[in-house]
């Protein structure tokens, strides 16, 4: 049986970029036939938030903001009634209700034959473009959806629905390019690369941490053992780049998967590659990138671009996690310190990542 779902709800919302959260009361959302409605009980916070709330992507107001939802099904729409039920433990993806027609729709069927919401010209983005999840409830679409693993708990699983997602996406982008017992480095030890650091050794790969500060790199101290990188090395010490080729035998490292938005450490990255090594970019610089062309011809690299996992990809995301136990460092904060959560942010007063709990 359903619970009881107020007509109301408490949700923070943008009413004026670069000025605090408002606490308001608005309707709990209407429910379309291919949706749930979803109890959220936590949710993280990252830089993309932080650029929304200063406007820089022109999002509409009032906005409910925060992209990284976990919380518990409430109600299903009719479409949705043969694969989810009322207490099922879900996170929502950051893309949702594509409309089959569009020319991005049209494209992700002819590249991945089946449709793409991540491709969407139309698709709705919560907390960019549409409401998001510093509220009590939100509408997911059930295309959209991911079962939580039981051994995940909710402030664990709110980060994987994006930073998390973000990451398997890359390593996903470098994998046909290694193979097991390669080694890789992850430039950006932040709430991606410590991720991506423990994917890349789930799946079978040496991994390099990089970062040019020691604190970020303190994270891999926080890891399971078995997750933890094989080296760390910070990007600013005299012959990093020697020590890390040192590592391979000379050859260069198989994959760089950076996660930091340096246009001049990404550029320095390429120099760590062997042959044919791949280079997967996250990084959004507020400039254009500029790379040396001579090591990416002459050592024939590959540049992949990476935007963020699919459903079908963050499902096995999903069961490597639960499998290995992957985690993150997190800084969790209750309802009740919503307001200050861009200010911990900005001031960096957190460790890892930043998450409220709801409950």
């Amino acid at each position: 049986m359903s619970p009881s779902i107020p007509k109301t709800m408490w949700a923070a919302q943008i009413t004026e970029f670069n000025k605090p959260y408002t606490i308001s009361t608005v309707n709990v959302p209407p429910l379309r036939p291919n949706e749930l409605l979803v109890k959220i009980h936590a949710a993280g916070f990252c830089h993309s938030d932080i650029q929304v709330l200063r406007g820089e992507l022109n999002s509409p107001l009032p906005l409910i903001p925060s992209h990284e939802p976990v919380g518990t099904v409430v109600q299903v729409g009719k479409e949705s009634a043969l694969n989810w039920k009322v207490g099922d433990r879900v996170g929502i993806l950051n893309f949702k209700n594509a409309c089959g027609n569009c020319a991005g729709c049209r494209g992700s069927r002819k590249r991945y034959g089946k449709l793409d919401p991540r491709f969407c010209d139309h698709r709705e983005t919560g907390g960019f473009k549409n409401d998001g999840c510093f509220a009590a409830y939100m509408v997911a679409d059930s295309a959209t959806t991911i079962l939580l693993p039981d051994s995940v708990s909710f402030e664990q699983g709110a980060p994987l629905l994006c930073a998390g997602a973000t990451a398997w996406g890359a390593i996903n982008k470098a994998r046909p390019f290694l193979r097991t017992g390669d080694m890789i480095g992850v430039v950006g030890i932040g709430g991606l690369g410590q991720l991506g650091v423990q994917f890349a050794k789930a799946l079978g790969y040496r991994t390099v941490a990089i970062d040019n500060r020691d604190a970020s790199l303190q994270l891999t101290d926080d890891m399971p053992p078995e997750l933890r990188p094989d080296f760390i090395i910070n990007s600013t010490h005299d012959y990093a780049s020697e020590k890390i080729l040192e590592r391979t035998g000379g050859e260069g490292l198989a994959a760089v998967i950076n996660c930091a938005d340096s246009i001049a450490v990404n550029a320095w990255s390429l120099g760590l590659l062997r042959i044919g090594g791949v280079a997967v970019l996250l990084g959004l610089p507020p400039e254009q990138w500029r790379f040396d062309t001579h090591p990416i011809v002459f050592c024939e690299l590959v540049l992949r671009g990476s935007y963020v996992a699919s459903r079908g990809e963050v499902e096995e995301m999903m069961a490597i996690v639960d499998q290995h136990g992957v985690r993150s460092q997190l800084t969790v904060v209750t309802k009740d310190d919503i307001l200050r959560v861009p200010e911990m942010y900005l001031s960096r007063s957190f460790r890892g990542r930043l998450v409220v709990k709801f409950d």
